[in-house]
């Protein structure tokens, strides 16, 4: 390990066990039907967790799960009860980056707990980065573990993460094709940061800009149209975001046609933007918007090797 790595290396949240009691918070979008709710709470539940809900857990403004102070106040509850021993998310979709400004530095720094959830919760594992230097899981939030779409590969990763006294290990493949490109070939190691790259393109210039130095970067997105997705590269790239990074891992994202225009697929625009960088590159592994989803240890050391296309954890993810 580098004296970069030792000096950078963050605190790891306590590892949870049967009969923990875990916080449901909803910082983004609402649930549509109550039964994802509940099919999240039963999932948990088998795990052999206590679930407590947070106060505006059912509110609705709009697309979002409530008001933006109430949002952040039962954010902030979960992180503060000595009680709670992971703060779940119950989805993505809209709404954590109207929180950045009411979010409280003191609060993220004083409690590194367990934080899960992906997507739009990709601005609260920037927080938790940027002001605890903690472990953060970039997995399925609780409307996932409940689904019936999400697959026993998704959940056995997450339990696997937060359960497991071993080193967390192999990232991926994916199960039903484990084919992993080679963009740039190489091989780095560093901590793993990123996230929904729309999310990071939209944190910048504001509290929580990312900080890639030194870092192995994972992006993923939904699926969107291809001047999307290259609009999103293109700014991080352009903001400067990729200076002194250690490589990158892009997801099995997908550019849809928009009809109107020639069109690049996600693949093209990998190779246009970012693989010029010269960093080790790989594309295609279960992160983030597909079917499998495999949960990233945001803030844990690994091993990027481009050439064979793997992404390995090095480290126990949580402590005792």
């Amino acid at each position: 390990m580098s004296s970069r790595d030792a000096a950078a290396a963050p605190r790891k949240p306590r590892r949870l066990r049967s009969g923990d009691t875990v916080s449901v918070v909803a910082p983004a979008s609402s649930w549509e039907n109550r039964s994802e709710l509940l099919r999240g709470i039963a999932g948990l539940e088998s795990w052999g967790l206590e679930v407590r809900l947070g106060a505006h857990v059912n509110d609705r403004h709009g697309y979002m799960a409530g008001t933006d102070a109430d949002r952040a106040a039962d954010l902030h509850a979960a992180l503060e009860d000595p009680d709670i021993a992971a703060v779940m998310c119950l989805q993505g979709g809209y709404g954590t980056p109207r929180l950045i400004p009411l979010l409280d530095e003191a609060v993220f720094r004083n409690n590194p707990k367990i934080l899960c959830g992906y997507s739009d919760l990709t601005t609260l594992h920037l927080a938790q980065q940027a002001w605890a230097n903690v472990i953060t899981f970039y997995a399925n939030g609780v409307t996932g573990i409940g689904s019936p779409e999400v697959t026993e590969f998704s959940k056995a990763s997450l339990k696997r993460a937060l359960f497991s006294d071993e080193p967390y290990g192999l990232i991926g493949p994916n199960p039903d094709d484990p084919y992993v490109r080679t963009v740039v070939g190489g091989r780095a190691t560093g901590r793993l940061t990123g996230g929904c790259a729309g999310l990071l393109s939209s944190a910048i210039g504001t509290r929580l800009q990312p900080d890639f130095r030194g870092r192995i970067v994972i992006l993923e997105e939904i699926d969107n149209e291809g001047y999307v997705h290259d609009g999103i590269l293109t700014q991080l790239r352009n903001a400067g975001m990729f200076d002194g990074a250690a490589g990158i891992v892009v997801g099995d994202i997908k550019a849809k046609w928009s009809g109107g225009i020639a069109e690049l697929s996600a693949e093209d625009i990998v190779e246009e933007v970012l693989a010029p960088l010269g960093l080790p590159l790989i594309f295609g592994l279960p992160i983030g918007h597909n079917k499998h989803h495999a949960t990233v240890p945001l803030g844990a050391l690994a091993t990027l090797d481009g050439d064979a296309g793997t992404l390995i954890v090095e480290e126990v993810v949580t402590t005792d």
